[in-house]
Order: structure tokens, then sequence, then C-alpha cells
């Protein structure tokens, strides 16, 4: 079967690789259909990524190392099951939750699956992903579809971090919002505040295209020179006394500053853009104005399957976040390069596996 497999930095091949047998015990066998390409993606194949585990160190998990079959954003169809599989039949359609856990540590035991430290991700840490013609996952990450397309569906991953990312900032009902960068989890985390009840989101980003995305989301754009004012400028659309939530998807020092900058008081911040460099947070304004910090890592289950019942329902609408759908045999020239080149315009590229 074809898979496209990461060896290292600048070094993702499509190519034959044999396929898997028949699953084990509570796993499934799926032939990916849509898969998306996602920032964890382009940072393993321009490095450094960290995501994939190199030879020398193999997931203490799944005992895998590169090269790695990439791709843990995809909807796909269920070829076969495994003993006591119970829910999932063959031919059912689902979306693949990505993320392995080992189910015995403190984390686990208490359902907070995404701070399992030995956490592993289809696509990224195990045999299998989403950019091979099958794999294998187990039972558990088998979502079904009912109600979604296949492009949906492979949204569903990222659509799930941004919604996660949403619901930490405690966006609720008649809230304003300010999401920083308007790339796919930031332009999701638009529609996801949308879909949570925000009276008002606005949000920043230098790049014209992803501009007139998340403008047309629904969206205010923030434009200004300098971070001062940015933040002149949300504060006076918020008469003055900021916004309620805000969220950084950019992952960058002046992003997380603007947030501090222009929530009111008692307001909430919450990061699920990933800092490569620690930033310097202002502390005392922190203090002094009462505001809550909080990270956002993957997604909780409930933030899964809330995304997956308000996008059947149209009011999580995140196939409106994807630019470009492209034939399996174009991922990289068509995938991987243009989302790197920065007059591309794209934002969320799926690509058609199966």
């Amino acid at each position: 079967m074809r898979a496209l497999r990461l060896y290292g930095p600048h070094d993702i091949r499509l190519e034959d690789v044999d396929p898997p047998g028949r699953p084990g015990p509570d796993e499934v066998l799926v032939a990916p259909l849509r898969a998306g390409i996602c920032g964890t993606d382009l940072r393993e194949y321009t490095g450094p990524g960290g995501a994939a585990p190199d030879r020398t160190d193999p997931h203490p998990l799944t005992g895998i190392a590169k090269p790695v079959i990439l791709g843990h954003e995809f909807s796909a169809r269920v070829v076969a099951v495994g003993e006591g599989v119970r829910g999932t039949q063959v031919g059912d359609r689902v979306a693949v939750l990505p993320l392995q856990h080992c189910g015995t540590c403190a984390a686990c035991l208490r359902d907070a699956y995404p701070l399992c430290p030995d956490k592993a991700w289809t696509g990224l840490s195990t045999r299998w992903g989403g950019f091979g013609e099958l794999a294998v996952i187990p039972a558990y990450q088998a979502t079904p579809l009912d109600g979604l397309s296949d492009l949906q569906g492979a949204v569903v991953e990222p659509a799930a971090v941004a919604l996660h990312a949403v619901d930490r900032a405690r966006v609720g009902p008649g809230q304003s919002v300010l999401v920083v960068g308007c790339g796919p989890i930031g332009a999701l985390a638009i529609l996801g505040s949308i879909a949570s009840g925000a009276a008002a989101v606005f949000f920043t980003e230098p790049h014209p295209a992803r501009a007139a995305l998340g403008q047309g989301l629904g969206a205010v754009h923030i434009a200004g020179t300098t971070p001062a004012s940015l933040a002149d400028i949300v504060n006076a659309h918020t008469n003055g006394l900021g916004v309620d939530a805000a969220i950084d998807c950019a992952g960058k020092a002046a992003g997380l500053d603007l947030c501090l900058e222009t929530v009111r008081m008692g307001g909430t911040i919450s990061v699920p853009g990933v800092h490569t460099r620690p930033p310097t947070v202002n502390v005392w304004r922190l203090t002094r104005r009462s505001l809550d910090l909080r990270g956002s890592q993957g997604y909780s289950r409930s933030a899964w399957d809330r995304t997956i019942a308000l996008a059947a329902a149209g009011r999580y609408p995140i196939e409106r976040v994807v630019t470009s759908t492209i034939p399996f045999d174009d991922i990289v020239t068509r995938g991987f390069d243009a989302l790197l080149e920065p007059t591309s315009g794209q934002v969320k590229v799926i690509v058609e596996v199966g």
C-alpha cells in the first residue's frame, strides 16, 4: 500500500509499504478517506520536530521510531474489526480520535488522557497513520461520522483542539472574545466561540488571505501597526472594558502580551498556541487584574464528542476553514510545500487518501 513516511527534516516520502494485517483484539482496521495536514506535520517536515520519535529514542508506549507514517487528522471507513470490538462495524465511516494513552497513570485514571505522560498520537508516534491507504487503530479511537461528510471528518481533530481552547477560556453566551492568529486553530476558535454563544469575536492576523478568511467566518479583524495600537482598538470596541476572554493561537510572545492587555478584569486567557520560545509574562498585570491564564493541550473527550454533535447540527461549520482539497499524489508539492509558502494563501489543506 502507499503511505507518506517521515524519515527526518525535509525528508518525507510517498512510497510503498507492507499493509497491516488483521486487527487484533479491541482493534479496528480502517481505510483513510480524507486527511488534513497539521502544523505539527509541518514542523516535523521542516525540523526541528519532536513529536515523531527518533531511532535512538523509540516511543515508550508504542516502541515506534522514524520512519513513521504521518497523518493524525483523518476520516476513514472501517474495513475489519478485531475480537471484542463492540459498536463498530465493517463499512462504518468514522472520525479517528488519534490520541492513544496508557490507561494506568494518574491522568488516565481521572479521564485526563491528553495529560498522560506516555501518550502517543496515531500518525506521529504509532505504526500507522492517516496518510496511508490502511491503518490499524484502537477501537476506542473510531467515532461514528453520522451526519458529517468525509471532509468534515478530517477536520474534527483540529476543531476539537479549538473547541477545547474555547472551553478553557470559559467562553459563554453574550461574551466578547479575542482570538490571536487566524491559522487553522485560530479560524476554528472563531467558529467555536460563535458556536459557544459569543456575541462578538475579534481577531488579529497579519496575512491578508487569512485575515479575509477570519472576516468571512464572522469575526472582526483588528489591524494595527504596534501591539499598543492593537490593544487600543480592541478596548475601543469594548467601551474600554476589554474582552471577556482571549485565545492565543499564534504562539508568539507579542500575541500573549496582547491577550494580557485586552482581557477585562477577572477575564480568562487560554493558550493552545505552541510557544517554541518561553515568553516573559507580565505577572503584575495577571495578579492585579485577577486574570486567569490557562494552558490548553489537545482536547477532552467531551470536546471531541461536542465537536461532532455541533458540526452535525450545523452550529459549528468546521468545513469552512478548508482552503484546498488535493489528490494523494500531490501531497508534498500542493500540500506541505504550499502551506510553507507565505504567498500561497492556504490555511487548511485536505488530502484525498481514498
